[in-house]
């Protein structure tokens, strides 16, 4: 199994411990590294190169904080993640965060990504304070999901627009 995490960089800190908990699972991954070097490039050009790598992975990790809903780029890896058949579409994993007030008992759906909302019944939530002892679970849990074809998958809502402008990071 290979995970995807999606991230918004204000929340890098939660990645980073994610990073480590799928480190100790011996657990495979791919992020955007705070390394990586974008200055240039367009939005869509950022996108299509994340959507690239995802190609290789089973699920996406969504890291669901509080400015999450709002980020086009995790919008469009959400997209991409429930875009294939049921060969090639991603599980889904939504890790809330604890810079939410709100938890997975209780969404605050005003500030959750739509996508994810649309697809309650195929993604799987857990939250930041206990991933660590339920992240095998949820992980399989969402691959189970990926392979059901009873649980069908909402992906019509336009995907949020990107910035046209080029991106720089300094």
């Amino acid at each position: 199994m290979k995970v995807f995490i999606s991230f918004h960089r204000t929340d890098t800190k939660y990645k980073n411990k994610i990073i480590n908990i799928l480190k100790e699972n011996n657990i495979q991954y791919f992020c955007v590294s705070d390394k990586e070097d974008f200055d240039g490039w367009s939005h869509q050009e950022i996108a299509n190169h994340i959507c690239e790598k995802m190609n290789g992975c089973d699920v996406l990790l969504c890291l669901v904080g509080k400015k999450t809903y709002s980020r086009p780029h995790v919008d469009y890896e959400i997209h991409f993640a429930l875009k294939g058949g049921l060969q090639s579409r991603k599980g889904i994993l939504a890790v809330m965060l604890e810079n939410r007030l709100d938890n997975k008992n209780n969404i605050d759906y005003s500030t959750f990504p739509t996508r994810l909302k649309e697809n309650m019944n195929y993604i799987v939530i857990e939250q930041f304070a206990s991933i660590q002892d339920k992240l095998l679970k949820a992980l399989n849990k969402s691959m189970e999901n990926k392979k059901n074809n009873k649980i069908q998958i909402t992906n019509k809502s336009p995907v949020m627009k990107l910035r046209t402008v080029k991106y720089y990071d300094k």
